[in-house]
């Protein structure tokens, strides 16, 4: 179960870094959408699976381990769904719902949306035309907090300061046509102490509040093909009748490798 949650979320909800449907509470949820996501390290061979998504709600399939795995997110109720068709069964985890106002309203970039005095908005900028509010949080080493320059439409810091002292900034580069979609190209650099510059590309859809496409400094790519805007069947985001329930697999035990500190490091 851990491993399907976990799978899903490095092969779509990271890929795209979804805005969960809205810039900001006062606008107009962006429209639902289907689409393809693309996911590769480097070096290795790339991985596919569907996205849905309509207000809210959202579906991921992919296929791990030679399964077919779907996985249904209805954050209104605070419900996940974990299919294996091929069983024809499904885990339910249940937890907090979470308002609508919260999914596609305004988020700061702190851990929890409550007041946190780890985590400080201390005033606002605007790079590359776009305003930023600059928070600072709390780090492992008190006198060198994590610096960002937070913009919630994109949900995403447009400039890091590390406490090691790396430094990754977005610029803003023009509107691009990406898989026929109009989105901003961003270039992203990284800067390490002692180390040569690494830079990446990032595009963002206005309209539907997503990232299309991103090649990352590390070399990791993500990118979403075959997006077909457009009404989605509510089916889409409900259990199959007929399907049985079955309670999650109890997670497994860690292993001696995992618990020696030689191997942490």
């Amino acid at each position: 179960m851990e491993m399907h949650i976990r799978n899903a979320a490095r092969l779509v909800i990271t890929m795209l870094a979804v805005a969960w449907g809205g810039i900001s509470s006062a606008q107009t949820a962006a429209p639902a959408y289907s689409a393809t996501a693309v996911h590769a390290f480097p070096g290795q061979a790339e991985t596919f699976g569907t996205i849905v998504k309509s207000g809210q709600n959202l579906r991921l399939e992919f296929d791990e381990n030679g399964r077919h795995v779907i996985q249904i997110l209805l954050p209104a109720v605070g419900a996940m769904y974990v299919l294996d068709p091929e069983q024809q069964t499904y885990v339910e985890i249940l937890g907090p719902a979470v308002p609508a106002a919260d999914v596609g309203g305004y988020k700061s970039p702190c851990p929890s949306q409550k007041p946190d005095p780890a985590c400080q908005h201390v005033g606002d900028d605007v790079m590359s035309g776009v305003k930023v509010e600059r928070w600072v949080i709390a780090s492992g080493d008190k006198d060198k907090p994590l610096v960002l320059l937070w913009n919630s439409a994109r949900r995403r810091a447009l400039k890091q300061i590390l406490p090691d002292g790396s430094v990754m900034t977005m610029a803003f580069r023009a509107m691009e046509k990406i898989d026929n979609r109009l989105a901003e190209h961003w270039t992203i650099k990284l800067t390490r102490p002692g180390q040569p510059d690494q830079t990446g590309d990032w595009w963002f859809d206005p309209e539907l509040r997503v990232v299309i496409k991103e090649n990352l400094p590390s070399g990791e790519t993500r990118r979403l093909e075959n997006i077909t805007v457009g009404p989605v069947n509510p089916a889409m985001f409900q259990v199959p009748q007929g399907w049985r329930k079955v309670a999650p697999a109890a997670p497994k035990p860690p292993t001696a490798a995992l618990q020696s500190p030689v191997a942490a490091d």
